[in-house]
């Protein structure tokens, strides 16, 4: 069976290679050649554990191929579409969705099932790329099939994820779920979950709404840690305790490309409390790189050197999408002179190393921004004979305090209290 992906990025090339690994021909469409001439090489352009091995394996045996031409679709049974959809001032832009749907507009053929598996606002499936198909294909719906099957991924799982997570495959119709099956039956071992595609649309907005609300209500607490002298990270572990809580944790700023947009794609179209709700949370959580940067020029003094730990939005990966460090630095960059470290980030719009000892060398002040496993083997000791003052702020909880401060320095952490 022959299925085509379209948009290689972070969700769909792993999601290609995974097809093509299970079995089936897989054509990826991208708009960007150097990203395209990379993968026919069988090089990955993004960093994610065991997508190096599996995507070489499947380029080898002529299994994924990848190209800047949507002609080679044409014959494709499914047709995946993994295009961003970013949100602008708050407002879902769908320019990149709207392109790819009517490219395979133009060439849909009766039969061919098209599937969605970017996040959409509720409403999306029906309303929009039903109608662009129709208008650009002249098939009616029913002549193709049509769902949306949203991701489910976390970077730096995404290979395993891949196959294992069950698979919501929300249709206009019965039919168009059973066309779509055919597909996911095959690669996941965590099933096939039917449903409708509004259902399929909402969940999905759901899942990242809900964590970013319990981040945001984690962020509240370590503000109210820092005002009365408590230790948030305590209060959570505590709290977390009971059989019926779990609170995620606070930290300098929630990144990625999906709970810093699904929260307003959820909430466009609600209105009054519910919407407020949401909201609030989101710009509790965008307020964050903010007041760490605050807590940051309470320890250091203009003009002296600081240094960042972490550029990527979250440990282990090399993702800088929406990352807080980017946001901390805009706020710092005209007060300080500032390093960024960073083991995994291949490429950013600011200066970074992937060298410790040059990000901290002279520094008096060294920032913990990213809960990269790497922090924690830190050997503070070697590190002291490198700054110029030794403080340090733990924007994670990453560090080990003792360890830490047996080397001499003087240990400071986002929501914890004088």
């Amino acid at each position: 069976m022959k299925v085509a992906v379209i948009g290689l990025g972070y969700v769909g090339l792993p999601l290609a290679t995974a097809l093509a690994y299970k079995g089936f021909d897989v054509i990826g469409v991208d708009v960007v050649p150097k990203k395209v001439e990379m993968i026919n090489k069988g090089i990955p352009p993004i960093e994610e554990p065991k997508l190096p091995e599996m995507l070489k394996e499947v380029v080898e045996k002529g299994k994924l191929k990848a190209t800047t031409n949507y002609d080679e679709i044409r014959d494709a049974y499914a047709i995946i579409i993994a295009v961003p959809t970013p949100v602008k001032e708050g407002k879902p832009d769908l320019s990149y969705l709207e392109s790819a749907l009517r490219e395979i507009g133009k060439r849909l053929k009766k039969g061919q099932v098209v599937i969605i598996e970017s996040t959409i606002p509720p409403g999306t499936t029906q309303n929009f790329a039903k109608k662009i198909l129709e208008e650009e294909s002249g098939l009616k719906h029913g002549e193709f099939y049509l769902v949306h099957a949203p991701e489910r991924l976390a970077p730096g799982k995404a290979m395993v994820e891949l196959f294992t997570v069950p698979k919501l495959v929300g249709g206009l119709t019965k039919e168009d779920v059973e066309a779509a099956k055919k597909v996911y039956e095959k690669l996941t071992s965590g099933g096939v979950i039917e449903t409708s595609a509004i259902n399929a649309e909402m969940s999905k907005l759901a899942e990242n709404t809900f964590r970013d609300l319990n981040i945001a209500f984690a962020n509240a607490l370590a503000l109210l840690a820092e005002e009365l002298g408590a230790n948030v990270w305590e209060v959570i572990r505590l709290a977390n305790t009971h059989p019926r809580v779990n609170i995620h944790l606070p930290g300098p700023g929630v990144g990625g490309p999906c709970l810093t947009k699904d929260p307003y794609m959820l909430a466009n179209p609600m209105k009054g409390l519910a919407k407020e709700l949401i909201i609030t949370g989101r710009k509790l959580n965008e307020y964050m790189p903010k007041h760490f940067s605050e807590l940051i020029e309470k320890l250091a003094k203009p003009g002296s050197k600081v240094a960042l730990l972490g550029l990527a939005y979250k440990g282990g990966v090399d993702d800088i999408r929406e990352s807080p460090t980017l946001k901390i630095y805009e706020y710092l960059k005209d007060k300080y002179e500032l390093s960024v470290h960073d083991p995994y980030v291949k490429e950013a719009p600011i200066p970074f190393t992937k060298d410790l000892k040059e990000a901290v060398k002279g520094a008096s002040l060294i920032a913990v921004v990213t809960d990269h496993p790497d922090y924690k083997e830190i050997d503070w000791e070697e590190v002291a004979k490198l700054v110029k003052e030794k403080v340090v702020l733990d924007g994670r909880n990453v560090l080990d305090k003792e360890r830490v401060e047996r080397a001499g320095f003087e240990y400071k952490a986002l929501g914890v209290g004088e």
